[in-house]
């Protein structure tokens, strides 16, 4: 993936309609020149240029609502909105692999106190070779996350899209289960897992394609399996109970060991107490809205399905109801007409009219009669009345309520939303500073977590096989009398469970061995690049990458683990820049690297290893946000083989806007 532009239209202090051409074209990649520098003081738009592409791609997610409203409540620029302007906007364009053409668009209103009201995503895919796309506005953002995580995870951003100066916090925060979630999707391990699980679901697929095939054996078999199903019933039924009980006594212990361990937190910690509140108040609201879910589609279920149709049946209804009434109407004032023409016409006429003249003076006669009388009531010709329904069908018809989808799909959204901060909090739970010792505690609650998921599992199986037995014993008679007539080949479904089976024992073994792969991989990635950027050579004796935990262990020469937390503020953005280059090149992911600041902490000797071993290999394209102190007219001849792109983001103190120009700073000469 490659970003190939970012449009700014009057957002934040950027003025008016300005864009950054970001793309490095192939040939010019693979001569080697993969970095964009982009220049500004500090207050010129740096690290806003870096907040819109990670709020573009992931939104809310990773940020508080004070955060999201003290970053995007104030989105439009000030000189626009005093001139009357209401709206901003940010477009970001990027291509994919597959060589797709992404615009993700994000689009602010604010009212006349400069109040956001509202704001739209929406997203334009065009295909490659293709002079047409296709575009959707964005309603459902848990369906528009699950979408943008297939090209850049939102786990891996941190790797990808990060602050130079907080690059250290990666490498604290290692052990943590998002990292570890991270790491596991950039090396492509997820995909691996996910495609055991594919091959276990064609099994179970096989296995009833062969357990419900008819032949003249299980033919026979019928009447014998009548007999034995109220058996296999009654024991399902049993293994139902006895873990439904397991389930309520694992419950109530997760429940007392999460009092306890709240308990200890709440006497530690405001900030605990108050995730640990959080946590109540979403398991509350997750319980509420599901009720209300259930209960709306319980009791709404024909409103919501059926509504649009409902709704066209009411028009159509009130259209034809007004045909009828316009022909009862019609009939009624023509009545005295008919009455005087028939009277009329029953007199001696000499000579004798035909029947065409009196058809024909008879409707010349009521085209009269309309116009002198003003009777105007005529019908549309596509209304045809199809429906003979009784006055008690159609008040039940036109009074009945029907049920709008979208009110479903907040739900839906709300849920999914209650959910992931339930996630969350767990983890902020767990990552806030402790002085107790919970640890105990928290494996408690992760082994009963684990063991009632493992419940929740077989119980499921259970309920499964307990209605599959059900059916089957609905159906037996049937079967006995009526065959499908479509017999299954069983030597040659006995021979596919074989070669998936096989195939699934291999695959284990594949990832086995490509997970100690990847992992002597970033070892070595790690300890190649730490070496190349670290100031004191041969400080480290053993650097150990831990297959099970994803996390990196540092030891001296002695074989005493290192503590990375006792380094210093630069040493530790050296381990963790080295941890991101190894995740990089062990990485499925072919992802662009924007870094804003990375040289505002280091000394010139860390800086001189960066410029010169780290960011021209990173990546195929790499975008660098700095200032003049930073990457300064020395640090820039280093770069000079390998930098495509410079632009300089001018800020004008007189009108407060920044303009975005092509070049560098003063230092940068053509």
């Amino acid at each position: 993936m490659l970003f190939k532009k970012i449009i700014f239209d009057n957002y934040k202090t950027y003025y008016g309609t300005q864009e950054v051409d970001l793309y490095i074209p192939q040939d010019v990649r693979e001569k080697g020149k993969n970095i964009i520098l982009l220049g500004g003081l500090n207050g010129a738009g740096k690290t806003t240029i870096l907040k819109a592409i990670l709020y573009v791609l992931f939104g809310k997610r990773g940020m508080t609502e004070s955060e999201h409203k003290r970053l995007f409540s104030n989105a439009i620029n000030n000189t626009f909105f005093d001139e009357g302007g209401r709206e901003s906007s940010i477009i970001l364009v990027l291509e994919t692999d597959s060589g797709e053409e992404w615009k993700l668009k994000i689009k602010w209103y604010f009212d006349k106190q400069k109040r956001l009201s509202h704001e739209e995503r929406n997203l334009v895919v065009t295909k490659p070779g293709s002079k047409t796309n296709k575009q959707a506005k964005i309603d459902n953002i848990e369906t528009y996350n699950r979408f943008i995580d297939r090209i850049i995870p939102f786990h891996a951003a941190p790797f990808f899209i990060f602050d130079g100066e907080e690059i250290k916090d990666i490498i604290l925060r290692q052990n943590s289960h998002e990292m570890k979630e991270a790491i596991h999707k950039i090396t492509g391990m997820e995909s691996y897992n996910q495609l055991l699980i594919d091959l276990k679901t064609l099994e179970r697929n096989l296995e009833n394609k062969l357990a419900n095939s008819v032949s003249n054996e299980k033919l026979n078999r019928f009447q014998e399996e009548l007999n034995t199903i109220n058996d296999r019933v009654r024991k399902l039924e049993k293994q139902r109970d006895k873990f439904s009980l397991e389930r309520d006594r694992l419950s109530n212990l997760l429940d007392e060991e999460r009092n306890i361990r709240n308990t200890k937190v709440s006497q530690n910690s405001k900030s605990r107490e108050t995730f640990i509140k959080r946590q109540s108040q979403k398991e509350t609201e997750l319980k509420l809205a599901k009720d209300q879910i259930d209960t709306t589609f319980k009791n709404q279920v024909i409103g919501i399905i059926l509504g649009d149709k409902i709704t066209r049946l009411k028009k159509q209804i009130k259209l034809e109801n007004e045909v009828k009434r316009k022909r009862i109407i019609e009939e009624t004032s023509l009545t005295p007409y008919r009455n005087f023409i028939d009277q009329l016409l029953t007199k001696n006429i000499e000579p004798a009219l035909t029947n065409g003249q009196l058809i024909q003076i008879k409707e010349l006669g009521e085209e009269i009669w309309k116009k002198e009388n003003n009777i105007n009531l005529a019908s549309p010709k596509d209304i045809k009345e199809i429906h003979d329904l009784s006055s008690k069908e159609q008040n039940f018809l036109l009074n009945y309520t029907t049920y709008q989808k979208n009110s479903m799909t907040d739900l839906i959204n709300k849920i999914e939303k209650i959910e992931n901060e339930l996630k969350q909090i767990e983890i902020d739970i767990r990552n806030a500073p402790v002085k107790v010792n919970i640890e105990k505690e928290n494996q408690r609650i992760d082994s009963l977590t684990k063991m009632i998921g493992e419940n929740e599992f077989k119980l499921k199986t259970i309920n499964k096989k307990l209605n599959q037995a059900r059916v089957d014993k609905k159906d037996i008679t049937n079967k006995l009398t009526r065959l499908s007539g479509k017999d299954v080949n069983l030597e040659e479904v006995h021979q596919q469970i074989e070669l998936l089976q096989s195939t699934m024992s291999a695959m284990n073994e594949y990832v086995a061995e490509v997970t100690s792969i990847k992992a002597a991989y970033i070892k070595d990635e790690f300890s190649t690049m730490l070496k190349q950027l670290f100031r004191k050579q041969d400080e480290f004796g053993k650097i150990d990458f831990d297959v099970e935990t994803y996390t990196i262990r540092l030891y001296n020469d002695k074989m005493q683990e290192i503590s990375i937390q006792d380094r210093s503020a630069g040493e530790m953005q050296m381990i963790s820049s080295s941890l991101i280059w190894a995740l990089t090149k062990a990485s499925d992911l072919s992802l662009p690297i924007v870094v804003d600041t990375p040289l505002g902490r280091l000394d010139s000797h860390h800086r001189n290893r960066l410029i010169s071993n780290y960011y021209k290999e990173l990546s195929e394209q790499v975008i660098i946000l700095s200032t003049d102190t930073e990457i300064t007219s020395e640090y820039v001849k280093l770069m000079d083989d390998h930098s495509y792109k410079q632009y300089m983001l001018d800020y004008d103190e007189d009108k407060k806007y920044t303009i975005i120009r092509d070049g560098y700073f003063d230092f940068i000469t053509e």
